[in-house]
C-alpha cells in the first residue's frame, strides 16, 4: 500500500518560491489553485502574496490567458458548457460573463462525440437514454443534447431503426414464454419502461412477443 508523502513546510520565501515556480512548470494555474497549493507549504500570508505578487509580475501567473487556454482545452475535449463552467468555478472564476460572447458550436461538438460512441441511428429508447446520459456527463445542456441527437440521426435513415424489433428481443432474452399472466405481464411492462420504451411501444412490443411465441409453438 502506497501513502502520499507529507508535504515539507517551507522555512522561508524562497521555499514558497520553489514551490510555485514548481507548479507552474507543470502547467498553467489559477491565482486561486497557485494559492491553495503553495499555501500547504506555508501559513506565511506575507510571503504567499508575495510570492503570487512576482509570480503575475514576470508573467508566469496570467488568468485571463488561463481562462482563454482552459476554455479551448475544455472544449477539444468535448466538454459542453455546463462542464466548463462549473470546473471554472472551482478554479476561483465566476463564469457568468465569460460567456457572454462565446460563439462556439457545443451542438456540433456533442454530435461529434456521438459520432465516435454510436455507428447507427439513435432512436431506440434504450440507446438515446444511454445518449442522454453520455452528454450530461460531458456537461452539455438538454437543449444542446437534443439538437445534437437529431444532427446525429441526419447521416442514417429512419427505416436503419428497429425499435419494436429491439423491444421485441428485450423481451426473449427475458421471458421464455408468453406474456399472459397479469404479473408477468406488469413486469414485462415495467422492464422496457425503464428502458425508455413508451407505454405505446411496450404493448404493442409485448403483443408482437407473445404472437411469435405461439407460432413458434
Amino acid at each position: 500500500m502506497s501513502f502520499n508523502k507529507p508535504i515539507k513546510p517551507a522555512k522561508d520565501i524562497d521555499g514558497v518560491r520553489r514551490s510555485a515556480f514548481w507548479h507552474l512548470g507543470r502547467r498553467d494555474h489559477s491565482e486561486k489553485e497557485l494559492r491553495e497549493k503553495i499555501g500547504r507549504k506555508t501559513d506565511n500570508q506575507e510571503w504567499i502574496d508575495r510570492v503570487i505578487g512576482e509570480c503575475f509580475e514576470y508573467g508566469y501567473l496570467n488568468d485571463a490567458r488561463f481562462v482563454e487556454n482552459f476554455i479551448r482545452g475544455a472544449q477539444n475535449r468535448g466538454f459542453g458548457v455546463t462542464r466548463i463552467k462549473r470546473d471554472l468555478l472551482r478554479k476561483g472564476f465566476d463564469s457568468k460573463t465569460l460567456f457572454a460572447n462565446d460563439h462556439y458550436d457545443y451542438v456540433s461538438a456533442a454530435a461529434k462525440l456521438l459520432a465516435g460512441k454510436y455507428n447507427k441511428r439513435i432512436a431506440n429508447p434504450n440507446i438515446k437514454n444511454k445518449a442522454i446520459a453520455f452528454l450530461q456527463g460531458k456537461g452539455h445542456a438538454f437543449d444542446n443534447i437534443f439538437k445534437a441527437i437529431d444532427l446525429h440521426n441526419e447521416t442514417y435513415p429512419e427505416d436503419d431503426c428497429d425499435c419494436l424489433g429491439e423491444a421485441v428481443a428485450l423481451l426473449s432474452r427475458k421471458f421464455k414464454t408468453a406474456i399472459s399472466e397479469q404479473s408477468s405481464h406488469n413486469k414485462a411492462l415495467r422492464f422496457l419502461i425503464s428502458r425508455g420504451y413508451t407505454f405505446s411501444d411496450t404493448a404493442d412490443a409485448i403483443k408482437l412477443f407473445n404472437e411469435q411465441i405461439n407460432q413458434d409453438d
